[in-house]
């Protein structure tokens, strides 16, 4: 899995301007999903790390389906990483 963790993005380029405001509302959640956890990731030095859906739902006030769907990479009840060197200059921007 490649460091940091990336959003999973939804796109519609209709006209419906319903479907497109769903879309970019989605887009906005999951980029605060992604930018939480990889900053999480970032500021815990231990080398193998666990992150569950429900955790980050409940810091960040949303349901565990939206956190599912927000991040690319992970499996339904979270999301477990390993933490090289490489990841963790990777992950400089989203240090504290």
């Amino acid at each position: 899995m490649q460091l940091p963790l990336q959003p999973r993005l939804k796109g519609y380029r209709g006209a419906d301007p319903k479907k497109r405001r769903k879309a970019a509302e989605h887009n906005e959640m999951a980029r605060r999903v992604v930018d939480h956890v990889n900053k999480l990731i970032a500021n815990n030095p231990e080398p193998s790390q666990q992150y569950l859906w429900y955790e980050v739902a409940r810091d960040l006030g949303l349901t565990v389906e939206d956190v599912e769907s927000a991040v690319m990479y992970g499996g339904h009840h979270g999301v477990t990483v390993g933490i090289t060197e490489e990841s963790r200059r990777s992950l400089a921007a989203y240090k504290k």
